[in-house]
Order: structure tokens, then sequence, then C-alpha cells
């Protein structure tokens, strides 16, 4: 083992460590162990947010795929850039509005007080999506750290996996969410860095870009063409596959939750969009040069990787002295715990609180219900330990299943929820458990072999559309289709439309000389004080 790359890395587990137990002074009650109290400033929810989401698929996954498929795999770059965009615009400042009113916690905590729901059928289907989904979500987290140890310390990817497994457990058991979001921040910035150095150094390594593309022509030209190759409806096809990312955005309980934290729901549009767009743009710049730039270096002898996953931790040990190697470990280390304690806390809230609290009607005192989430972060992370250590150890699939399932799951009916007054929770509930059941057997993959993208006409463009389009991409349009459809067929809460109308119908006001119409939430304030007057957040 590299002592050099162990001391850079102790370091970066010591800052974790001090974390988590100084944010365990500020987790006394149940709210303060989910959504920190509401009170988290929106620099923290932002970097927080983008740490949760990119996670080893970030880090592993992407420049895995940049390695393989070259310039084709910018496209998932561009479906994440504005699935981030379409997020704050159309998700974040409204769900904080709703769930301040409505006190809500949790995802399902938000969409049964929403949609009224009285026979708890939205609790429980938000609670199935969420473990099922989130749990396996984990297992690829896992699987990614375990990988990242392998490479930087040479032992087994099991044995990565364990460590990575305890390590994460520790704290998001010690700290609840103040943790989470404290060591987000930490790792937003680890993994900005990482994202910037390794491609400059691999940069120096190869010669330059003209000569990095030389190389790759010679090997493969593919690499070097957007769209792989393909051509005509192929083309599009394969465009959409990996820009396909962007629907899912609208339905991560793990990243939207930090919207529900934030202190002023107005600064999710700015000053937020502008702190995570840029991050974002930085990212993935970075994640998808070192994958493309690695193919250069492994074309010419000067990086041996066995993996493509592996090619940013490869590249560390092979361009970097051991210590910063070490930092650079740490920082893919960091991609992978943002999102997966995010995810075990977002998990353990599902069963602790939208199933046992509120399903089962079993009341306890704040601190009990605290203690009960953390036996259930346990739980999850066993779980998922199981699942990383048996399952095909292939994070960009893993991911891409996980984030599909609660995509479809959450994003139309999450969505609809803030946009449309005129959802019901008829429409809530068979929307979510069509996307349940659907997702489940369509990743599954029972219907795959219906389809055969090599058959003639029709036929053979629906398979190649079904073997290079996630299914959860078609999927979610689908589900917004039936509650749509159920929605007009059903009648909604005379409650609901009311307070929705009462809290985003548009209002005149002055404004540079000009009367304009502009949402009552937003142009009745002028400070934060009034904004929490005026909508009733707490």
């Amino acid at each position: 083992m590299n002592m050099g790359i162990l001391f850079g890395f102790l370091i970066y587990l010591v800052l974790l460590a001090y974390i988590g137990w100084w944010a365990n002074r500020y987790t006394k009650t149940e709210d303060q162990y989910f959504v920190g109290g509401r009170k988290v400033h929106v620099l923290a929810a932002t970097l927080s947010d983008k740490a949760s989401d990119f996670s080893g698929w970030l880090m592993l996954g992407y420049p895995g795929a940049a390695f393989k498929s070259g310039l084709g795999a910018f496209w998932a770059a561009v479906g994440c850039f504005f699935g981030t965009l379409a997020d704050y615009l159309l998700i974040g400042p409204r769900l904080r509005i709703y769930t301040g009113k409505f006190r809500a916690i949790t995802v399902p905590d938000y969409l049964e007080a929403r949609l009224k729901d009285d026979t708890k059928l939205i609790r429980i289907l938000g609670a199935l999506i969420i473990v099922i989904f989130m749990t396996a979500y984990v297992a690829a987290q896992f699987t990614a750290g375990g990988k990242t140890f392998a490479e930087g310390f040479g032992i087994s990817d099991n044995m990565g996996i364990i460590l990575t497994v305890i390590i994460l457990t520790a704290y998001v058991i010690t700290g609840g969410f103040f943790a989470v979001v404290w060591t987000d921040v930490v790792q937003a910035m680890f993994m900005l860095l990482t994202l910037i150095i390794v491609p400059f150094l691999a940069l120096a390594r190869v010669g330059g870009f003209g000569k990095a593309t030389e190389i790759i022509a010679a090997s493969n030209p593919t690499h070097l063409d957007p769209f792989g190759g393909a051509t005509g409806w192929a083309a599009l096809i394969f465009a959409i596959g990996y820009a396909s990312w962007i629907v899912g955005y609208l339905g991560q309980p793990h990243i939207v939750t930090r919207y529900m934290s934030v202190e002023d729901p107005r600064k999710l549009r700015r000053p937020g969009i502008f702190i995570s767009g840029i991050w974002t743009i930085i990212v993935l710049w970075g994640a998808f040069f070192t994958g493309f730039l690695g193919y250069a270096m492994y074309q010419t002898g000067i990086l041996q990787v066995s993996d493509p996953e592996k090619v940013i931790p490869a590249m560390a040990v092979e361009l970097m002295p051991s210590w910063l190697a070490g930092f650079v470990i740490a920082g893919i280390i960091s991609a992978v715990m943002s999102t997966a304690d995010s995810q075990l806390l977002v998990a353990s809230s599902a069963i602790a609180r939208d199933f046992y609290h509120k399903v089962l009607g079993k009341e306890l005192g704040k601190r009990q219900m605290v203690n009960i989430a953390r036996i259930v972060v346990t739980g999850i992370a066993l779980v998922g330990l199981y699942f990383a250590l048996t399952g095909n150890k292939v994070v960009y699939q893993m991911v891409a299943t996980a984030w599909g399932g609660l995509a479809v799951g959450f994003g139309p009916i999450l969505t609809l929820s803030l946009w449309w007054k005129r959802v019901t929770k008829e429409g809530g509930i068979i929307g979510m458990a069509y996307g349940l059941i659907s997702e489940v057997i369509l990743e599954a993959k029972i219907y795959g072999w219906a389809f055969n993208p090599d058959a003639p006409g029709f036929f053979g463009t629906l398979g190649q559309w079904f073997n290079a389009v996630p299914v959860f991409f078609i999927n979610f349009f689908v589900t917004l289709f039936v509650i749509i459809v159920v929605s007009l067929l059903t009648k909604p809460s005379e409650e609901v439309i009311k307070l929705h109308d009462e809290i985003f119908r548009k209002v005149p006001i002055e404004k540079g000389g000009k009367t304009v119409m502009q949402a009552r939430a937003k142009s009745q304030v002028e400070n934060v004080a009034e904004f929490i007057l005026a909508t009733g957040l707490a």
C-alpha cells in the first residue's frame, strides 16, 4: 500500500469526522435530522445539492463513458446541465414554499398534503419507490467507492466496498442532515479541484490536445464523432440516449430535499442558479475530458487501466506525487459519499417517518424517531452492501437504473403538483403506482426481447430506440400523460385549488415604471421575514 496516498486520504477522513462531530450538536430533533430545521444557507444548500447529484457517476461512471465512447458521451453533460436548470426553475422555489406551508419534511409528506390524500396510498407508494430505487442507488455508490479504493490502495473491489460502507454509514448516523450538508460542501470543493487539475495534467503528459486527437483518430475515429459514427435517425437516438438524464432531475428526492431545507426560497433562483450552473459546467467539462484524454493516454501506453471506470484514480496515481494522489482519491470518494449519504438519509426518512410514524401511526418522541432513523440507515446500508458485492459493478448502468426509477416515480407528479392546480390525488396514486410497477418491469428488461434493433423498417427503429434510449426517458412522459388523463377524469379538492391560487396567483405591481404581473408569493415581500410571514413558511 502506498503510504503517501494513505496519508493524503487520512487527512480528508479526519476532516469528515470533525464535521460529523460538530453537526451532531445541532441534531436533536426529527426536523433537524432530515431537513436541517429549514435553516440552511443557500450557498451550502446549492453546493450540497450538486455534490449529492453527481456522485460516483461523475467521477467514475461518466469518465468511463467518455473513455469508451469519446465525444458522443458529451451529450450526457448537455442533459445534466439543462436538467440542473430545470430543477431550479421548476421545482426548487415552489417546493420550498409549499413544504414550508405544510411543514413537510419528506417528499411523500408534501405530496400527501398537497393532494389531500387521506388514504395513505401516496405516502406508501412514495416510501416504496424511495426504498427500492434509493437502495439500488446506494449500492451503485458503494461500488464506485470500492473501485476507487481498489485502484488507489491496491486492494480488491469488494474490500473497497466494505470500507466505503463503514466510513459513510458512520458519519450519516452521527450527524444527520447537518453532517450531510456540510460534508457535501467540502466534498463539492474536492470534486471541483480534482476535475480541474487532472485534465490539465493529462493534457501536458499526452503532449497537448492536438496530439491527443491524433492518437485517438488513429486508434478509433468514431471517438471523435459526436454521434458515435451514427447518421440519420440513429444519430438522434444516440444523442437522446445520452442526454436523457435531463428528465430525471425533476424526481430525485435526495436532490430536491435540499430545496426544502434552504432558509430563503427566493435565493434558489439567484444566486442558486448561478452557483449551481457554474459548478456544473466546470465539473462536467473536467469529467468528460479526463475520460477522453485518458483514452489517448491508454492508447500510447502511458496509462494502464483494467476498467474504464477507474480512469481518474489511475491517472491520479500515474500523474501526481503520492500524497497529492491521496487527496484526489479523497475527492473521488467525496463524490461517492456526498450522494450516498443523502440517499441513505432520504431512504431512512421513507421508512422511519413516512411508513413507521405516519402510516402505522406509531407515536414516539422526536429523539426516538432520530434513533429509529439511524437504525434504518444501518439496515439500508447493509442491503446496499449486499447488492454492491453481488451486482454487475458497472457504475454508469447501476446509476441509470436507480435514477430512472426515481425519475418516473416522482418527477411527473412532483412537477404537476407544483404547477397545475387541477392535479388530483387519484392522478397521483395511479401515476405513482404505474411508475413504480412499470419501471421495475422495464428495467428488468422483461420486454426487451420483444424489440430487435436489426429488424427491418419500423420495428428495427423501435428496437434501436429501446436499446439506445434509457426506458425511463420514454416512461417519464407516459407517466405524465397517465396522471393528466386521470386528473381530468376526477375532481380535485376545492381546498387544494384555493391554496394554490392564494400562494401563486398573479398580481399587478409597479416595476421599472411599468405595471407587470408577478406571483403574489414573490411580489409582496421585501425581505426574508416578510416572505415567511406572507407565505406561512416555517
